[in-house]
Formats: C-alpha cells, structure tokens, sequence
C-alpha cells in the first residue's frame, strides 16, 4: 500500500519507546525550524489513545509551511501498542520512514520505573512497581513489539539510533539520525546539547499523581496552552521536583540490576537476531552487569 497524501510533504514517525532519548530528538528537531511538529504539544497519543477521532484531528495539529521539509512527529507510547502498526499503516501506507530510538533495555526500564515514580503513578521498590504496571519491562521487549510493526513495514525502512550513540557523540548521533530521515544535517544549537532523559523525584506522590491526571484532561481536550503555562511558571517544577541525572549502567543498583537483567537480560540477544547485527554499546553494559 503506496504512502497516503494526508500532507503535502513527506511524513516520518519516530516511534521508540519512552526513556530512549525521543525528548532530546524532539528539541533538536524544534530548534531546526524547517521540521513540521505539532503545535504546542509534543505527542499528539493519536496512535494509542486517540485514533477514534479521526485523520482530522490529527491533521489539525500540524501547520505546514514553505520552510518546513518533512512534518513528523516524535512519539514515546506508539512502540508497544499493538494496534499502533496498523494504525500507521492505515493512515500513511507502507511507506512511511520510521525512526526508532532504543536504550539498553536494562537502563531504559529502570530510568522508566525512576520516570512513573516522579509521576506518581507506582511508588515502593523496583518489583512492586512493576506488579503495578508491568510495561516497565515490557516495553523493553523489543523484538517482539518490532516483529508487530514489521507486519505493517519493510525493515529497511525503520532506522535504529541508539541513546547510547547520543550520549558518547551528539553530533555523530544527530548525522545519523538526519541521514535516516532524509534532511540535511544541522549541528545541535548550544541550548540543545546535553541535557537528555533528565529525570526527578517527587516528594508529593498523591499531587504528582493528580496532576498528570489533569494534565491528561486537558490534552484530550487541546488545551495544551494551559499546560504549557504551568511549565512556564514553573508549577512543574514545583511538584515533580528538580530535575537529575536519570538512570545509567552506573548508578543502577545492584540488586535492581541483577533483577533487571534475570528478567529481560536476554532481550539485548533476542533484537540481535532480529535486525542482523550488533549493538556494540550494549555488551559493554553486558560486562559490567556485576559492578555497581
């Protein structure tokens, strides 16, 4: 099925699970000034939670112009969605270009307990947060949900960086990733660099908690203004807390990391076979899984 002409420009997804570096890849994209993003808002959740309203509604996020030379759109809750696919599929065909961020899944699904902790939405340990929501480690299961988006899309048409790429050399990373989705290379601005999968601790579980509720609210409702002034003013700040440095194969403790890796340690095995190579940057955590 040839690419549907929902825009007048070519349309690309980046579709890697949360906590892979899609923040990083959002602001980089925003300080270029020629990518058609949605406005105001950085996921519009069409292709998980709100598909039912329409090609409309998510057309009427975006607002093409002569400078722009893709429109695109960086997603974090498409990856493990089983009925995101086809769903991207049924909106842009086949050949849509796919962009896909990974992590370790060992760092990726701890810095994604660190990030529902800072919402409120599991507290206690490692364990009893994912009795509470089990997508802490399945979403790390990446061969199978990439087997599910391989049903709707050539792999060749799905490019892979990794945030472990972002983290040794953003400007290599930044070139691969332009040259995955067909733009011209820009170098990151100064403000962009650094600065991804920051993260932070809440003291006001409960607050929190409501908070991303309301937030939700208001973007089923397209008041992203309301919650783009309550960034401004700093009231996020206020009750997510300051932000840190988020989860590295350093910081990990142990007992959670040995868990990690009893549990979705063979992952790293499993997405090798699937794409044909290695990820070198992983076996380095592999080696050092016993150290703290």
């Amino acid at each position: 099925m040839p690419g549907k002409n929902l825009f007048n420009i070519p349309f690309v997804l980046s579709m890697g699970p949360q906590r892979a570096g899609t923040t990083w890849i959002y602001r980089y994209l925003s300080s270029r000034r020629d990518i058609c993003l949605p406005i105001d808002v950085k996921e519009i959740f069409y292709f998980d939670r709100n598909f039912e309203r329409g090609e409309s509604f998510y057309k009427e996020h975006f607002l093409e112009e002569k400078r722009h030379k893709i429109a695109m759109e960086v997603t974090a809750t498409s990856f493990d969605h089983p009925d995101a696919p086809e769903r991207v599929f049924n909106t842009f065909g086949s050949d849509v270009r796919l962009i896909c961020p990974l992590r370790h899944p060992v760092v990726r699904s701890y810095s994604l307990y660190l990030h529902y902790l800072r919402y409120g939405l599991v507290s206690g340990t490692l364990q009893d947060a994912v009795k509470k929501e089990p997508q802490i480690l399945t979403s790390s299961h990446y061969a199978k949900h990439l087997n599910n988006w391989y049903k709707y899309f050539d792999p060749k048409n799905i490019v892979f960086v990794y945030q472990e790429e972002l983290e040794r050399d953003q400007f290599k990373f930044v070139k691969k990733v332009c040259d995955g989705i067909n733009i011209p290379f820009m170098e990151p601005e100064e403000e962009v660099q650094g600065r991804y999968n920051i993260t932070a601790y809440s003291k006001f579980g409960p607050l929190a908690r409501m908070a991303q509720h309301t937030a939700d609210w208001l973007r089923e409702r397209q008041l992203y203004f309301i919650i783009n002034a309550a960034k401004k003013i700093g009231i996020k700040k206020v009750i997510f807390g300051k932000e840190r440095p988020d989860a590295s194969k350093k910081n990990i403790p142990l007992e959670d990391k040995l868990w990690l890796f009893q549990h979705i340690g063979n992952e790293v095995e499993k997405f090798e076979k699937l794409i044909g190579g290695s990820v070198d940057q992983w076996h380095e955590i592999e080696k050092n899984k016993h150290n703290e």
